[in-house]
């Protein structure tokens, strides 16, 4: 018993101080928009390294979230984890920009309506504002940031429900503000599918090169079959019928958009963020996981291919990322718990040829 008792103690313990490590990576900020007339509440996911100023020739790529209160802890730590903490390097280390709402409707839909049946009427009065709040994150909450915080041209967006609509109104009107965009579960019933038809025409008529796009569609009517949801005539379904569609007409277009979409037959409108938001970052990053693993493979030459990585994920990030001394130093360590002083050797050679005064600093710690 009192062993167990111990066991839960140290996992408990173990478990806050990785919570508390997260929730210091946090950053509370305002900004107050001349725009909106308002004060707009941000929650602001700093690296690690940045905040203890680790290596200050590093910028990194800023992903904005809307619905910020709903969804900082769970994109926070899925960065933490994935780019910081497990050394998966699933994506690279990034700044992460949650913001929160005010008036949600207001901001998340893109044009005025006056009649829904979906949205009650009391709600129909404030609709349209997402012109206004596009130039607020534009022209002010962007360059809040880039004040702030060093940061790569290399911008994305995520927006869920009303959201993934507001997200799609800047795709189709503003593409220049993101370089990816994901849309969860996006509500493309607005305006009897007017405004999602709109979309899909101005997407129809531009060049999307250098975009992607990811869009996760959830089983909210509780039918798997999405054969038999296309089929149905019912308000319930219009919601999963409107995304459907338009991820149906959405393939056709030519216009080297990167496009992918994925169904979620078991998850509903509800709890399917989570999982979304993981997919869609892998999509962005596809082929840019940096893996440990295929440093320990036979044939991995580490002089040439961890410069070709950084090379490929500069022309993702449209900023010329240095090697971080931190992942030199890690395949230093990896290839010395194998024995490989070859590829050792190599690592500690490109060390020294990029940085002369870290690398010797290096080589006299492991000297001790």
């Amino acid at each position: 018993m009192l062993k167990n008792c111990f066991i839960l103690t140290f996992a408990f313990l173990c478990f806050s101080q990785t919570l508390k490590s997260q929730v210091a990576n946090l950053v509370k900020d305002s900004v107050y928009s001349s725009i909106l007339k308002e004060q707009r509440d941000l929650l602001i996911y700093v690296p690690t390294e940045l905040i203890e100023r680790k290596d200050t020739s590093i910028h990194y790529p800023v992903l904005y979230v809307l619905d910020g209160s709903s969804h900082f802890l769970s994109v926070s730590g899925l960065v933490n984890e994935l780019a910081e903490t497990s050394n998966s390097y699933t994506f690279p280390k990034m700044i992460v920009v949650f913001i929160k709402n005010t008036k949600r409707t207001r901001d998340l839909t893109p044009y005025p309506i006056s009649k829904s049946n979906i949205l009650p009427e009391e709600v129909l009065k404030i609709t349209g504002g997402a012109e206004n709040f596009t130039a607020c994150i534009e022209k002010e909450i962007i360059p809040h940031i880039a004040s702030l915080y060093p940061v790569t041209p290399y911008r994305a967006l995520i927006g869920h429900s009303l959201g993934g609509i507001f997200a799609l109104n800047v795709l189709a009107k503003h593409k220049e503000i993101f370089d990816d965009y994901l849309v969860i579960d996006p509500s493309t019933w607005y305006d009897d599918r007017k405004f999602s038809n709109q979309v899909l025409t101005t997407l129809a008529k531009h060049d999307y090169k250098g975009k992607s796009l990811f869009i996760a569609i959830a089983n909210t009517t509780n039918q798997k079959d999405t054969s038999i949801v296309k089929k149905a005539k019912d308000i319930n379904s219009e919601h999963e019928r409107s995304i459907l569609e338009f991820n149906s007409k959405i393939k056709l277009i030519k216009n080297n958009l990167k496009y992918a979409s994925k169904y979620y037959p078991e998850d509903d409108h509800r709890s399917v963020p989570t999982i979304a938001k993981y997919d869609g970052l892998r999509f962005f990053f596809k082929g840019l996981k940096f893996s440990l693993d295929e440093l320990l493979a036979p044939e991995y030459q580490p002089r040439k291919e961890i410069v070709k990585y950084y090379d490929h994920l500069s022309k993702k990030l449209k900023y010329n990322m240095p090697i971080p001394t931190a992942i030199l130093e890690t395949c230093y360590n990896e290839c010395a718990d194998i024995k490989d002083l070859k590829r050792q050797n190599e690592v500690l050679g490109l060390y020294q040829e990029r940085y002369p005064e870290k690398a010797e600093k290096f080589i006299t710690t492991l000297k001790k």
